[in-house]
């Protein structure tokens, strides 16, 4: 039976090398006193170590991109020592490694304590600098840890170094009240008869025929996965930094594309939406396929400049989530771009600004602001004059423009609208020389006004 688990487990861990220029699986091997009990007739370490060196062979024949490496715990001090800090590093990873496995083993005794968490702590040392590499653990034990170490500290460790997947745990009998003690650790699989090994081989062989592969579904405010041609960002969960970059695409069917990531560690997701989403904590199942479901429901907003000539430069719009101050993005006028449903407050960048409030945008909907073309007026002034440009507004005054100290003439694009300019002469420097003239403004039409 040990056999059988151990090919298969082997065979996924394998199935990825394509993802990878290497594959390589560390072998942690408990050495402890217990192991020294017999079990199905056969000594556990012995029946262990002869099955390992077995399998190592075989792979390594079929795949030549395999290595393997061994790390031994609790072998090399006496039980009575309680030496926790008892785990080595016995056959560093190498291809064609099985007959140096071979013999390593052949010069071990178990005999001490199970320091488990710290040998695995150790192991991400074992593994080559190598980003590409598609890493492993397997630990074969018989019991659990007996030096307090904690192993869902470890497995977080694990996450955020992204070196390798959490262990795969082949449990020698172990008892149902010890279990408990792998669930955070990483993936446990248990041997204790028939029945429960079929069960597992039928989930290791699952895993071993398929890639780690995620889809992307992207929903709309009904629920419907209809969202797409949005930029995505795979980023580490612990450190931020991105690792994939994506455009969501959908098929001629209208499923999501397939897509194949490197399962270790953990994942948030980014959706570059207006504003983005993002999903954070993700964690994949190796040798699976991964659904991935996020909300980004979505509407259009398109701004139209009504009238405009080939030799005018649109202006720009401001978009803010109604309530944030926050600029969410700068749109071109002429132009449309999609936002996540709900509202928005608009400033547009003409002269006079305008704005606008509590924009309403809905799924699959298309609000359309309209503006109208501005007209052009010059300011001619026949001295140096402090000028000021207002526009009525509900029988009232809004400043739109500041001219300052004026000499020259200046001109201006202005929004159709009934204006006053309020000037007077800096020389003498007396307010009852304050004079005002009115005009009006329309679209693509020009004006001179002399001062």
């Amino acid at each position: 039976m040990l056999k059988k688990i151990l090919l298969l487990v082997f065979l996924f861990l394998i199935a990825e090398k394509n993802f990878a220029q290497v594959s390589r699986v560390l072998i942690v091997l408990d050495g402890s006193g217990s192991m020294k009990e017999k079990w199905n007739n056969e000594v556990k370490f012995e029946l262990a170590g002869k099955l390992l060196v077995s399998f190592i062979d075989s792979v390594e024949k079929t795949n030549p991109k395999v290595e393997f490496a061994l790390r031994v715990l609790g072998h090399q001090f006496p039980k009575a020592e309680h030496n926790c800090k008892d785990t080595k590093l016995e056959v560093p990873f190498a291809k064609k490694n099985s007959l140096n496995i071979k013999n390593a083993l052949a010069h071990i005794s178990p005999k001490g304590q199970t320091p488990i968490t710290y040998a695995l702590e150790q192991s991400l040392n074992d593994f080559p600098k190598d980003s590409t590499a598609f890493n492993s653990i397997i630990l074969i034990s018989d019991g659990i840890e007996t030096c307090g170490g904690n192993p869902c500290d470890l497995a977080k460790s694990f996450d955020e170094k992204r070196i390798v997947l959490k262990p795969y745990i082949v449990g020698l009998g172990i008892s149902d009240s010890l279990k408990n003690f792998f669930t955070c650790l990483g993936n446990f699989y248990d041997v204790n008869d028939e029945t429960e090994f079929g069960g597992v081989l039928s989930a290791v062989i699952k895993q071993a025929l398929n890639k780690t592969t995620v889809q992307v579904n992207l929903l709309d405010a009904y629920g419907l996965p209809t969202e797409t041609n949005v930029e995505m960002s795979f980023l580490d969960h612990y450190s931020h930094k991105t690792l994939f970059n994506f455009v969501h695409t959908l098929d001629a069917n209208g499923n999501a594309d397939t897509l194949r990531l490197d399962p270790k560690g953990k994942y948030d997701l980014v959706i570059h939406t207006f504003p983005p989403v993002q999903k954070n904590n993700i964690e994949l199942l190796p040798g699976k396929h991964n659904n991935i479901a996020v909300d980004v429901p979505q509407g259009t907003l398109e701004l139209t400049l009504d009238g405009q000539t080939s030799n005018y430069f649109p202006p720009q719009c401001i978009v803010r989530k109604t309530g944030s101050d926050e600029i969410l993005y700068v749109q071109d006028f002429n132009s449309s771009r999609k936002y996540l449903t709900g509202e928005y407050d608009l400033e547009i960048l003409t002269l006079p600004r305008i704005e606008k409030y509590g924009v309403k945008l809905q799924q699959s909907q298309t609000q359309s602001i309209h503006v109208p073309m501005p007209g052009t007026v010059t300011v001619a002034p026949s001295q140096l004059m402090v000028v000021q440009l207002f526009i009525k507004e509900n029988n009232s005054l809004k400043k739109v423009y500041d001219f300052y100290g004026m000499k020259n003439p200046q001109t201006l694009k202005l929004q159709p609208g009934e204006y006053i300019l309020i000037y007077r002469p800096d020389k003498g420097k007396r307010s009852n020389l304050t004079q005002q003239k009115n005009f009006s403004i329309q679209s693509n039409k020009v004006l001179t006004v002399k001062l």
